[in-house]
């Protein structure tokens, strides 16, 4: 079961464009599950996932697979958007709200250059 996350934390660090790597606790999900627009259905399925992880990217990271934002019922909806990168079990990612990104920057005290954005990362083992 660790051995999955460290995996994927060492894949994640080949990617020049990834830093700040972090997995998330309960406490963090709890936070962010209270807090987290609920439209934001995106972040709100990756920290269901058995592991969270918390990334930054900067803007040379590629543009997501899927569309980002759906509307539906005259609401902008964030879904999960595949994340392919990583190979295992019911992978997905979402960015989460500024709100959200503030707290993970301070929560684990990231140093961020040129506007890196955070990016969750929900997997299975």
């Amino acid at each position: 079961m660790v051995t999955t996350v460290y995996r994927a934390i060492a894949k994640l660090q080949t990617i020049p464009e990834l830093s700040n790597i972090n997995l998330l606790r309960a406490y963090d999900k709890k936070f962010i599950k209270q807090n987290e627009d609920p439209n934001n259905i995106g972040v709100l399925k990756s920290i269901e996932r058995q592991f969270t992880l918390v990334v930054t990217h900067d803007s040379n990271f590629r543009g997501p697979d899927n569309k980002i934002t759906i509307e539906r019922n005259g609401s902008i909806i964030f879904p999960p958007v595949p994340f392919p990168e990583l190979k295992g079990k019911n992978v997905i990612s979402a960015s989460p709200s500024s709100k959200i990104h503030n707290y993970l920057v301070e929560r684990f005290k990231m140093h961020l250059k040129n506007e890196e954005a955070t990016l969750l990362i929900g997997f299975d083992s």
